[in-house]
């Protein structure tokens, strides 16, 4: 393995603290729902954030998730200052339910700063909307923001005879809140359907994301409410045991583990061409028709691994791509290293001197 691969990647270390939820969205990635037990303990995320910290040298974020993390209550704040404390960028994921009341929301902000907390995604959109208020979404934002902490609001696409991207972007708050654009962003992401039975939602504009590599993969090592260690925290990694590396005790190295996955040729592929550039590859034109109700690179990726015939041909052919496919993957991973080298190059990027502009 280079050496700058080891110094660069991951950058980023996900904690899904809990399954547990205050929601029970119909159409939740990982079934989160307030009934569902387990979750890390704040003696056990402190010794992973440690040894995370040892083994990857580039890492420089960690995202507290879920389930919903913030019912973790003292025990998150109390991650993030341990985080903070070890220079490490900290970012929540949270329906916002905390929202609720003003006080409520105050003293959760309150602690949030105190933790040193630099940013939180807010989920919200049809499905969340059925549990948590938009207002509270809205007055959790407005908290953040005025306390300088950068606050990105995530939308899910609407079903049709939905608006709540459109009556978001129409509330006076929410104008308020996008003339901050360093401390705040409104987003809507696509969605992906769990069921058969799944409400459809409005076609996705943008196939681009699709048609790329994904951004996950050798970026972002994952933590489970069960103490295993995945590749990715995508939508459908409960759905792919090969995005599972293993059980992970908080005082087991990391990086073997981790760092095998350079040995597993498919990932590598996943990660320069993404899972539907890949099927379509492998099979061309032929299997458009089915691929044109996927509106998600997690929902292609789960087809990828589950499909017989896929798996099939990927074992038939995988050997006639490796060559391009390896050389593309190491020659990105020389860029970026380069690259990072030349913005921490003190000559090349001298710091501003004080007044100056």
């Amino acid at each position: 393995m280079p050496s700058g691969l080891r110094y660069s990647l991951p950058d980023t270390l996900t904690i899904i603290t809990t399954y547990q939820c205050t929601a029970a969205c119909s159409e939740c990635c990982f079934e989160c729902n307030p009934k569902v037990q387990g979750r890390l303990g704040l003696t056990e995320i402190k010794q992973y954030i440690d040894r995370a910290m040892a083994d990857f040298p580039g890492l420089k974020l960690v995202v507290f998730s879920g389930g919903e993390c913030f019912l973790l209550q003292q025990n998150l704040y109390a991650a993030v200052a341990h985080a903070h404390r070890r220079s490490l960028r900290t970012r929540c994921v949270t329906n916002g339910f905390w929202g609720k009341t003003q006080n409520t929301c105050r003293e959760v902000v309150r602690q949030l700063v105190h933790a040193g907390m630099d940013e939180v995604n807010i989920s919200t959109g049809h499905d969340h909307q059925e549990w948590v208020p938009v207002q509270s979404v809205i007055r959790a934002a407005k908290m953040l923001v005025e306390n300088d902490i950068v606050t990105v609001v995530v939308v899910e696409i609407d079903a049709p005879g939905s608006e709540c991207l459109q009556q978001l972007m129409e509330m006076a708050d929410i104008r308020y809140l996008l003339q901050r654009p360093k401390l705040f962003h409104l987003q809507c992401n696509s969605w992906m359907p769990f069921h058969e039975t799944s409400l459809a939602r409005r076609a996705l504009q943008d196939k681009s994301e699709l048609l790329s590599g994904c951004k996950q993969l050798f970026h972002n090592v994952t933590l489970t409410p069960t103490g295993e260690l995945a590749a990715c925290c995508g939508l459908t990694l409960e759905h792919i045991p090969e995005m599972k590396l293993g059980k992970q005790s908080a005082m087991q190295p990391m990086a073997d583990r981790y760092y095998g996955q350079l040995t597993d040729f498919l990932k590598i592929w996943i990660k320069v061409d993404g899972p539907y550039t890949i099927i379509r590859r492998l099979f061309g034109d032929a299997v458009q028709e089915d691929l044109q109700d996927v509106v998600h690179i997690c929902q292609a990726c789960a087809i990828l691994h589950q499909h017989p015939e896929i798996r099939a041909r990927i074992q038939q052919r995988y050997m006639e791509f490796m060559p391009e496919v390896m050389s593309r993957f190491y020659l990105q991973q020389s860029i970026n290293s380069h690259q990072a080298s030349l913005a921490c190059n003190p000559v090349l990027n001298p710091p501003e001197k004080e007044g100056s502009i």
